[in-house]
């Protein structure tokens, strides 16, 4: 039986560490899985940022599940070796927050040319970084994401069969349901693979993301398979519900529509948005 822990995205609470952290503590959260802080991708974090963020963390007791990297979120055609030296330095502030995972994707294809044209070419590249994260003791676990190569639960287990056990998996149930996938299926066929979930949860009849259980995710059924696996497994809660600073960065499509900002599951602000994405969460575990 898994031990399930409960970490987040508090950079949608809040821009900066100070008030991440006092999301984190009035949601009882001991985990965040850093994406940005002050405007800075976890990327782009020098060793002296990496080490003031490191020491307020500890600070507050604070613990790192998972560097929510954008390693892998770039076109297929982008140049890759600046690419690759992000991934040495991510592996290098993971050490200094003592965390060993990383989060990946696998890479936006060229228009007109279809996923089986370039698989090759994506298994090469998440390969190379592979290696990297393999010489430095670093863990990466794919995403599923919209609009990548492995978007959809069959391309996954391309990537996972071809790395064997050296590529683990994230889990976004809201990301498959977005691109028409069945969650629960791709939970199922990725078991063996999937080590982290993203909670994360649509509404199919208008594509929106609500809270943890409102939606069509299933997320109930797939947390009691992550249960069923040994060790410890993270519950990263992704809340999407407030257009929070940054976003822009992060997503092709980040706009809400008039008719999703009136309805019943909007926020006025990313530290009640957070909450209560986390209570959504609690619930259901």
């Amino acid at each position: 039986m898994a031990r399930l822990i409960l970490s987040g995205f508090a950079d949608e609470a809040s821009p900066c560490l100070d008030g991440q952290i006092d999301a984190l503590t009035d949601n009882k959260v001991a985990y965040v899985e850093l994406r940005q802080v002050d405007g800075i991708n976890v990327a782009d974090f020098t060793p002296e940022k990496t080490a003031t963020i490191a020491q307020k963390l500890k600070g507050h007791q604070i613990h790192v599940s998972c560097l929510g990297s954008p390693i892998g979120k770039i076109k297929l055609t982008d140049s890759f070796p600046e690419h690759l030296e992000k991934m040495k330095q991510l592996c290098d502030t993971a050490h200094r927050l003592e965390t060993s995972l990383i989060r990946i994707f696998s890479f936006y294809l060229p228009e007109q040319q279809t996923p089986e044209q370039c698989r090759e070419e994506v298994i090469e590249r998440v390969g190379r970084l592979l290696d990297i994260a393999d010489a430095q003791s670093c863990t990466l676990l794919h995403e599923n994401e919209r609009d990548i190569f492995g978007d959809v639960p069959e391309r996954c287990l391309q990537l996972h069969r071809a790395f064997e056990s050296r590529l683990r998996g994230i889990l976004d149930p809201a990301n498959y349901l977005l691109v028409d996938a069945d969650p629960l299926q791709a939970m199922v066929e990725l078991d063996e693979w999937i080590d982290y979930l993203h909670i994360k949860d649509v509404r199919l009849s208008d594509k929106r993301i609500v809270p943890a259980g409102k939606g069509d995710g299933r997320l109930p059924e797939i947390i009691n398979l992550m249960k069923k696996k040994e060790g410890s497994r993270f519950l990263s809660v992704e809340p999407h519900l407030t257009h929070f600073a940054g976003r822009e960065a992060l997503e092709k499509d980040s706009s809400n529509t008039p008719e999703q900002l009136a309805d019943e599951y909007t926020y006025a602000d990313g530290p009640s948005a957070f909450k209560a994405a986390v209570q959504a969460c609690r619930s259901l575990l």
